[in-house]
């Protein structure tokens, strides 16, 4: 009896019933490496972050506006369409599920401590500045976005709590949100509804930045 893989990563298990002399030709057929489960190509994900930046860049027109580009969220937008193709000719473009889970913990944490180093002093001083009354605002912001996404997702939509989980770390853009709804609901829909809403989000705040800046300007 076994079960076959359902992608590259996955491992195949067999339990042998017939003779020992048997058992060789199975492992040559199935393969019994742990490191090929985790192994990835370098190149795969190179080229797919480079096409994705260059699909950041394409300026796209929007009536009354000008141009605008998606930035970092085209990257986003590519790795989700390779994702549904999985492979281009000899190009993987899944990773195991292994390497994503630390791929994903070592990139939050450079993050974090990125925008910690970067952030640390102009929070302070502002702060020192304004008092508490810019917290507030971010705050009562945050909230608002929050309480209204959860409202219409598990009231009006009737989503699941992971899925709506997902779906307001997407509006909210915060992938340290992403990483605590995971804690709290372990399986893969806070990933699939942060993966879905994450780009129209940050095309809807570009887009909303710009017609702001419009309208303050005209």
């Amino acid at each position: 009896m076994w079960r076959a893989p359902s992608s590259r990563s996955d491992a195949a298990t067999a339990i042998c019933c017939p003779a020992r002399s048997k058992i060789k030709t199975v492992r040559t057929f199935f393969g019994d490496s742990i490191k090929g489960t985790a192994d990835f190509s370098y190149i795969s994900i190179g080229i797919g972050a480079a096409l994705g930046l260059l699909v950041g860049l394409i300026p796209l027109p929007v009536p009354g506006l000008g141009k605008l580009t998606l930035g970092l969220a085209g990257v986003l937008l590519l790795a989700l369409y390779l994702g549904k193709v999985r492979r281009t000719g000899s190009l993987v473009w899944t990773m195991p599920l292994s390497a994503n889970l630390v791929l994903r913990n070592f990139g939050l944490t450079i993050f974090l401590a990125q925008v910690g180093m970067a952030s640390g002093p102009k929070f302070f001083a502002t702060v020192g500045t304004t008092g508490v009354t810019f917290l507030l605002y971010g705050a009562m912001v945050a909230l608002a976005l929050v309480f209204i996404t959860a409202l219409i997702c598990l009231w009006v939509f009737r989503l699941p709590f992971d899925a709506a989980l997902g779906v307001i770390c997407g509006a909210t853009g915060n992938p340290a949100i992403l990483a605590f709804a995971s804690r709290i609901a372990p399986t893969d829909r806070p990933d699939v509804g942060y993966a879905m809403i994450f780009p129209s989000m940050t095309i809807l705040k570009i887009l909303f930045v710009q017609i702001a800046a419009v309208l303050v300007g005209g």
